[in-house]
């Protein structure tokens, strides 16, 4: 049953108008940032450098903490909701079948929604070296592992762990309240211990702690040089693979 159960939380989510909202707003997003030039690259960078391109995904799945908990929030919530929980018991199902099938379903459908982003930078960087915005010169070729990698390493990994936050939350408390707020609440504390992190002098223990790897990614190329940012990727070793 846990197929079946899994198959109705995707089919479920992609008829939900809000499901295609968050997907828009994302790639909306993705798009005028990439055509206008406005990522984190610097002068001597390409706008759509490794580098720039996985700052953008870590930056923007640490928003995302938003979209994760309206999304992995309410799927066990929803049969609570409607009294069709104990319903699911009277078939052959088990309580982990029932439990794994609505996570995995809302976490395949959140990753879906995170997948705006990237269509909209995609579409972006090739609309970008015509809209005049920014020099020509400064967009380079396509390459789809600098999406790919960014994207298992911080970018879904960091929904990941929101996600499970979220949906842990609910089917324990039975409120789903406590995902919208938690929500909130994880977001600002996060920006808060951004913050405050950065008098640290111990870089390591910086590193280890981040629970988004925004700090761990950014102790990393802090003194790369504008070549080694338009031609390689953060490497995954050393305490990058520690924080993760």
């Amino acid at each position: 049953m846990f197929k079946e159960i899994f198959l109705f939380e995707i089919k479920y989510r992609l008829k939900r108008p809000a499901t295609w909202a968050y997907f828009g707003i994302l790639f909306i997003f993705g798009l005028i940032i990439a055509i206008g030039g406005n990522g984190p690259a610097s002068e001597k960078v390409f706008v759509n450098s490794p580098v720039a391109i996985a700052t953008m995904l870590s930056t923007v799945s640490i928003f995302g903490i938003m979209i994760a908990s309206a999304i992995m929030g309410v799927p066990v919530y929803r049969d609570i909701e409607h009294k069709t929980e104990n319903y699911y018991f009277t078939y052959p199902i088990t309580e982990k079948g029932y439990i794994l099938g609505r996570f995995f379903g809302s976490l395949s459908s959140l990753f879906l929604i995170s997948l705006g982003l990237h269509l909209g930078l995609i579409i972006g960087f090739i609309i970008g070296p015509y809209a005049g915005y920014e020099e020509p010169e400064r967009f380079t070729s396509f390459n789809f592992l600098h999406y790919l990698q960014p994207t298992i390493m911080l970018y879904w990994s960091n929904f990941f762990f929101a996600g499970c936050i979220f949906f842990s939350l609910v089917s324990l408390t039975k409120r789903v309240m406590l995902a919208y707020a938690g929500g909130a609440i994880l977001f600002i504390t996060y920006l808060i211990t951004l913050t405050l992190t950065q008098d640290i002098d111990n870089k390591t223990l910086v590193s280890l702690i981040d629970p988004f790897g925004f700090g761990t990614y950014n102790n990393i190329i802090e003194y790369w040089t504008p070549e080694e940012q338009n031609t390689q990727m953060v490497p995954f070793k050393g305490m990058l693979v520690w924080n993760r």
